[in-house]
């Protein structure tokens, strides 16, 4: 869960992640095999499209996994849902091979679907706020308080400033900011009460 809508998954919900982890070394979670992870406010399917994250998805992968949906999706109460392009963007396929794929097995369900393509400029809420928090702390504060080379910080404060940027997860791109660092530093942001931001969002 290093990129993309893995990562912000991961960022969200830590505690998906870290039983993502400990699935994965259980073997329980390969291609043809889905998980439900049950948060408060929503259900997240984890719908593998890759044997290791080096390496590109395939078709098969992508028909493995909705062929095990299209059997299970009833049982398991689901009634809606929405997709990213399967396979597509990290997985190297092209949204329209992942589409058809997708279609061929989600046409003909008793069930509402939608599927997204992911738009590298779409608002993210998450990215706005740990923006404003950020900014509004001292960044020796966040050095000292987090243990983050400033050097790190001030990368991590042009990228904030820099259009180029408009999602938490493509921060992760930014060199010196990891993913611990965004881990570190959302994580505390959701636990500070909001604040007024000096910049202008």
């Amino acid at each position: 869960m290093g990129a993309g809508i893995a990562l912000e998954c991961r960022l969200r919900y830590p505690e998906l992640y870290t039983r993502y982890q400990t699935l994965c070394q259980e073997k329980q979670i390969s291609i043809g095999k889905l998980w439900i992870y049950k948060s408060t406010d929503r259900w997240i399917l984890n719908f593998p499209t890759k044997n290791l994250w080096q390496l590109p998805s395939k078709p098969e992968y992508l028909k493995s996994g909705l062929f095990k949906f299209a059997q299970t999706y009833q049982q398991r109460g689901i009634s809606s849902i929405a997709f990213p392009m399967l396979g597509a963007d990290k997985g190297g396929l092209s949204a329209s091979e992942s589409q058809k794929i997708m279609l061929d097995y989600l046409d003909k369900l008793d069930l509402e679907i939608e599927i997204y393509q992911y738009d590298p400029y779409a608002e993210d809420d998450i990215y706005t706020d740990t923006k404003a928090w950020f900014f509004s702390q001292p960044i020796e504060y966040l050095s000292k308080t987090f243990r983050i080379r400033m050097a790190f910080l001030e990368n991590l404060q042009r990228a904030f400033n820099n259009n180029k940027y408009c999602q938490l997860n493509q921060l992760a791109q930014v060199d010196g900011v990891g993913i611990k660092t965004l881990e570190k530093l959302f994580q505390a942001s959701k636990q500070q009460p909001k604040q007024q931001s000096l910049i202008d969002l």
